[in-house]
């Protein structure tokens, strides 16, 4: 093994070399820990800007305001109170909701005729307009229970009669999972799974491509050490720092932005590592065919994203073609995603994850092989003359 230790050493000293390969591999993946935390930090979305139209004017027009103004999820912005204002409001994002109360509005209510409240809202983000739906109509429901709770004791109701006609039926909602709909929870961590996908991906791909460009790849192939230990020597480096990125931004997520980790550690552990394995074994595939690092770099990058996307992470895979769903289960980041999020989230044990494992299980048996099966064949030196290799290298 000491060969492998003494290429292992010889790679640690290019990464340290190279500042940006340094950040690239061991500070960026923070740095995206903490900005994508930043964003999506609150988690929840509250203080929405809303505003209110009273055209009617009367005590039960303003309690209906009282209502909103109770609300923690809403901020009632005053200075909109007209209905041009409140169009031009949601042209400029001043407000993102409006509540119209209509004139005649207690008057209709006390006739039982049918009094409306018009809400709008603004639907081009589906963030904003999921959340103020759901959100309005937690507010108008709770005013109609009291209200309507009102009128019956007004008609000599007492409090157990009230209440037996209100709840005759009734809903009880109890959310498994993510009971506060916090979007960090549901979007934070699937993007650090990418984060380190990309980033270990991108580094672990030039490593060969970065000797070939200085003529360095020769010493290897030229060496004594076996193809197994050339790779086990070059990649434990990255493996390495993968394996801790890894643990350090579930860490910082769960610690700063709070975002729900539980399940099994060793699951969490053991998923990570045929994560890492895999990225490992891939990179440096890719590194020993690729022809220089530019394209390697450019390829990968324009990956990330498709690959997030057809993941099923964001979107259900039940409404995602096949043709998109076949080429998306043939993903690392697709199992990887999907099982981490059993575990972290839904606190699942090992006979729910069997799929995924296997599926990673393959995958780093695949990548391992591809990586440690590669020939020392070498073409012959071009006519350019002969290289230094101690001034290259």
């Amino acid at each position: 093994m000491r060969q492998v230790f003494n290429i292992a050493y010889y790679e640690t000293l290019h990464i340290m070399k190279d500042k940006v390969l340094t950040l690239l591999i061991i500070f960026v993946p923070l740095f995206y820990a903490f900005l994508c935390g930043a964003v999506y930090v609150s988690g929840v979305l509250t203080g929405i800007p809303l505003g209110v139209v009273d055209l009617d004017h009367s005590r039960l027009s303003r309690e209906v305001v009282f209502a909103f103004e109770n609300s923690p999820r809403f901020k009632i912005i005053t200075e909109v109170d007209t209905y041009p204002l409140l169009e031009e409001g949601m042209k400029t994002g001043a407000i993102r909701a409006g509540v119209l109360i209509p004139e005649d509005f207690e008057k209709k209510a006390a006739r039982n005729s049918g009094a409306e409240v018009l809400t709008v809202y603004d639907g081009s983000n589906l963030l904003w307009g999921y959340n103020i739906r759901k959100y309005t109509m937690e507010v108008v429901n709770q005013f109609h229970s009291n209200h309507a709770a009102a009128y019956m004791a007004g008609m000599g109701l007492n409090r157990h009669e009230i209440y037996d006609i209100l709840d005759t039926v009734s809903l009880n909602v109890d959310v498994w999972y993510n009971p506060t709909f916090n979007y960090a929870t549901f979007m934070l961590l699937g993007i650090m799974m990418m984060v380190i996908h990309q980033i270990c991906l991108l580094a672990v791909g030039i490593t060969v491509t970065r000797e070939k460009e200085r003529n360095c790849w020769i010493q290897y192939l030229a060496s004594a050490a076996a193809p197994w230990k050339i790779f086990l020597g070059k990649s434990l480096p990255y493996f390495t720092t993968n394996c801790l990125n890894y643990g350090l931004l579930i860490w910082f997520n769960y610690c700063f932005i709070h975002v729900k980790t539980g399940g099994s550690l060793f699951l969490i552990i053991l998923l990570g590592l045929l994560y890492a394995i895999i990225i490992t074994g891939t990179g440096f595939f890719i590194s020993l065919h690729a022809p220089n690092s530019l394209l390697v770099t450019r390829y990968l990058m324009l990956l990330s994203v498709p690959f997030f996307i057809i993941s099923g992470y964001t979107w259900p895979q039940t409404h995602i073609p096949d043709l998109v769903n076949i080429l998306a289960r043939a993903l690392p980041f697709t199992w990887m995603a999907e099982g981490f999020r059993l575990v972290a989230l839904k606190n699942l044990n090992l006979p729910y994850l069997v799929p995924n494992m296997l599926a990673l299980s393959v995958m780093a048996i695949l990548s391992l092989f591809l990586a440690l099966t590669f020939t020392k064949q070498r073409k012959p030196p071009a006519d350019t003359g002969v290289f230094d290799l101690k001034n290259d290298c």
